[in-house]
């Protein structure tokens, strides 16, 4: 169970991440802004929805809580707090794109927190592990933004036009995974064992191969990103689970 909370709240803090930096970039209340804002809601509201499993994490409280246990919380609160805040601005188009920004901001920052604490919440030691939690939240939440793209944006969108950007993040999380695995025990010894294979597969092989696949069939998106999404999910839940 503390696998999957940890998975689902960073992919919730990466999706959240996404959509707030978006939402920060794309200020205004131009036709393209609005066409946005029902993705950016519903990217938002399933965000925080996600993140909200990291209270599974947290309470109740220990009986002797490290330092990072009330970092987390209060990171935590913040990131609920700005996400759903963030959603109810989007809808109004006349928002103060000032106060928009600020909102944007606080759920970047406070998402990144909180992946950051949790990763240190049992270790309490940064370095490879912080880096493969960071890349895992940021991958999990980009692949259900590119799925909520595909389900939701009301204009044209190439199918395999996200492709390039996932490859980059796969890539870059198999790396550190690697990096990650070499500093716990060997690389070698780690890859002698097939769980540490399907974790890299279910991460980045798999998903790479679906996504390659828009290429050839890119009618097949709405039911290609949701796999993609729900692939790197459970490998994000079988890694915590061996590191756990």
């Amino acid at each position: 169970m503390h696998a999957l909370l940890l998975s689902l709240c960073g992919a919730g803090c990466g999706l959240v991440l996404w959509v707030a930096l978006s939402s920060a970039l794309l200020l205004g209340n131009s036709a393209t802004q609005r066409k946005l804002v029902d993705l950016q809601a519903w990217g938002l509201g399933l965000g925080v929805v996600l993140a909200a499993a990291g209270l599974g994490l947290l309470l109740p409280r220990p009986a002797a809580p490290g330092r990072w246990w009330l970092r987390g919380l209060v990171a935590l609160a913040l990131l609920l707090a700005s996400g759903a805040t963030l959603a109810l601005l989007q809808w109004r188009y006349g928002s103060e794109p000032g106060l928009l920004l600020a909102v944007a901001v606080v759920a970047c920052a406070s998402a990144l927190a909180t992946i950051a604490a949790l990763a240190l919440l049992d270790d309490g030691e940064a370095g490879p592990l912080l880096s493969v939690h960071l890349a895992l939240a940021l991958l999990g939440g980009a692949a259900l933004f590119f799925a909520l793209m595909v389900l939701r944006w009301q204009g044209p969108l190439p199918a395999a036009g996200p492709v390039p950007s996932l490859a980059l993040l796969a890539t870059v999380t198999a790396v550190l995974l690697l990096a990650l695995w070499q500093a716990r025990g060997g690389l070698g010894s780690r890859l002698r064992s097939p769980m540490h294979w399907l974790v890299l597969g279910l991460v980045a092989g798999l998903p790479l191969l679906l996504a390659g696949l828009l290429y050839v069939w890119p009618g097949s998106a709405g039911a290609i990103w949701p796999l993609v999404a729900l692939s790197i999910l459970a490998g994000s839940v079988l890694e915590y689970r061996q590191a756990h």
